[in-house]
């Protein structure tokens, strides 16, 4: 009997990972990389528009255009270890702006659309991409 373990080994590989990272992938491996959420439905529009250009740039995204409390939004993106939260209201909208959110850490960060582009489609490079860009 021949035995090639070629899809075994990968999955084991992708256990090995999870395990390892208990789930809190880096933003650089992580499946979804960032959600656009919403505070409430005056900003929609602009949370797509955040959205299209963070796909445009390469990162994997999607919006939380529910109307849902902000709170809860947050905590369960949190426990889905999303690892970047941004969080978009009408004065984000009117100021061109983010307010983004880390896993694990409570603190915000107010930064421009153009400043968070840049900034988290650095930092979704792979390890030996950000060494060959640097």
């Amino acid at each position: 009997m021949l035995h090639r373990a070629l899809f075994g080994s990968l999955e084991r590989f992708t256990g090995i990972l999870i395990e390892h990272y208990a789930g809190a992938f880096p933003l650089w491996l992580a499946p979804v990389q960032v959600v656009v959420a919403t505070i409430s439905e005056s900003s929609d529009a602009y949370a797509q528009e955040v959205a299209e250009e963070f796909r445009a740039a390469g990162l994997r995204v999607e919006t939380d255009l529910r109307s849902e409390k902000i709170n809860y939004k947050v905590r369960e993106h949190s426990l889905q270890k999303v690892p970047v939260i941004a969080v978009v209201g009408q004065r984000e909208a009117e100021d061109r702006k983010l307010a983004l959110r880390r896993f694990g850490s409570k603190a915000q960060e107010i930064v421009t659309l153009e400043d968070g582009l840049s900034m988290l489609s650095f930092e979704s490079l792979a390890p030996d991409l950000k060494r060959r860009v640097s």
